[in-house]
């Protein structure tokens, strides 16, 4: 680790993977710890973004483990633009900063603005947003996962599956159930074969299963990750790798491929990362979103607004993929993203047999049914799935409901 400071209340040190390592040592360090612990739960639960991002705590050490928000930034910004930052912090996410001068901003080059650091004296004070401390970071999912066979072929080429990450190790979960995501994150999982009736079982049962080995490989306990987008990506990137490398060797499974979505929920986020024609969906407040966009030629038609769902879904070419995990693509260059997670959210995550059948006015009534009925996540998989089932039924259909709870 390199040192970045060494003073008289603590020491920080930066990780190769980008960490910042803070330990607290002098007068009051237990409280002035406990503080700045507090102090970034809270500026994360009220979504502040230029602040870093708790990802661990030890108070055996007293050493906390934060996102990296930059370089220093106190000879690049003036005092009145520094203090114009704190004022916002103690405006708009209710956290008065002790120190408000210079030495405490850094520029975060990736993100291309000055971010606040060190609030170990920090005051919170009540939330403008009328959001209460209470309220930091507590989220618990709640979700049903399912699959069903199509009728053009015998063999169920997609496949599932959900876990979270404990020492650098997949904890299976039921395909079925709720858990709370404060203190470790859960990852949903769909993918879709294909290749011929060997091939695409092969290639979307790999892709599930050793997602799981990649990723808690690459981000340890699921308690966040310096960027977890980034790990995200090198993770899908890692996947197709293997299942070419796989197919290559294997004159049987040559040519294989599957599409992938994945979703990382941990406290206030989703983070999540896509490739081919499955999708991931939210629904929101009345309002159903399409996160992923499909990595076909139709795909960017829709999104460019030449066409509607109507012509996208009656297309012949509609299936056609410029991307898959696998499947001859030379590189694949995924889709990975975040979104913040609020009370009363649904989510889709399914493979393209689910949108065979459901338009996306389908899952909206689904999902506003819900809500306005009180129908948990087993009720909307089900009912979802059936309808789906009913409308169409030739592939194979995948999917997860999850409900922030």
């Amino acid at each position: 680790m390199k040192i970045a400071k060494d003073g008289i209340r603590s020491i920080v040190k930066v990780g190769y993977d980008g960490r910042v390592y803070k330990t607290f040592r002098g007068s009051d360090k237990e409280q002035r710890f406990a503080n700045e612990v507090r102090v970034l739960k809270v500026l994360e639960a009220r979504d502040c973004d230029y602040v870093p991002r708790l990802l661990d705590s030890d108070p055996q050490t007293l050493t906390i483990v934060t996102t990296n928000a930059g370089s220093p930034a106190e000879n690049s910004i003036s005092k009145s633009k520094a203090d114009a930052l704190f004022k916002e912090l103690a405006a708009e996410y209710g956290v008065v900063h002790d120190d408000p001068f210079p030495r405490n901003i850094t520029y975060n080059q990736r993100m291309g603005r000055f971010c606040i650091i060190d609030f170990e004296l920090a005051e919170v004070e009540a939330d403008p947003k009328q959001l209460h401390e209470e309220e930091e970071a507590h989220r618990t999912l709640g979700w049903c996962g399912l699959t069903r066979s199509g009728r053009r072929k015998p063999e169920n080429q997609d496949a599932l599956s959900v876990f979270s990450s404990s020492g650098g190790w997949a904890d299976s979960a039921e395909l079925c159930g709720d858990q709370s995501i404060d203190d470790n994150g859960l990852v949903f999982a769909v993918s879709d074969g294909m290749g011929g009736p060997a091939g695409g079982a092969v290639a979307s049962s790999l892709v599930v299963r050793d997602l799981r080995r990649y990723l808690p490989a690459m981000m340890g306990d699921f308690h966040g990750a310096a960027d977890p987008e980034s790990v995200l990506e090198a993770s899908v990137r890692s996947l197709h790798d293997f299942v070419t490398r796989t197919g290559d060797n294997n004159d049987d499974l040559r040519g294989m491929g599957a599409t992938v979505v994945c979703g990382l929920f941990f406290r206030t986020k989703v983070y999540f990362a896509h490739v081919g024609d499955s999708r991931c969906y939210q629904y929101r407040k009345g309002e159903l979103t399409q996160l992923t966009h499909d990595h076909t030629f139709l795909g960017s038609q829709f999104r460019q607004g030449k066409i509607n769902e109507r012509e996208m879904r009656m297309h012949p070419r509609r299936n056609v993929l410029n991307q898959a995990i696998g499947g001859g693509c030379q590189f694949v260059s995924p889709q990975v993203d975040s979104s913040t997670l609020e009370s009363g959210n649904w989510f889709l995550i399914c493979s393209d047999g689910v949108i065979d059948g459901l338009w996306n006015k389908n899952i909206e009534r689904c999902f506003a049914e819900a809500d306005e009925n009180g129908h948990s996540v087993e009720e909307v998989a089900h009912r979802m799935l059936d309808w789906s089932f009913e409308e169409s039924g030739l592939d194979d259909t995948t999917l997860f409901v999850v409900k922030v709870v």
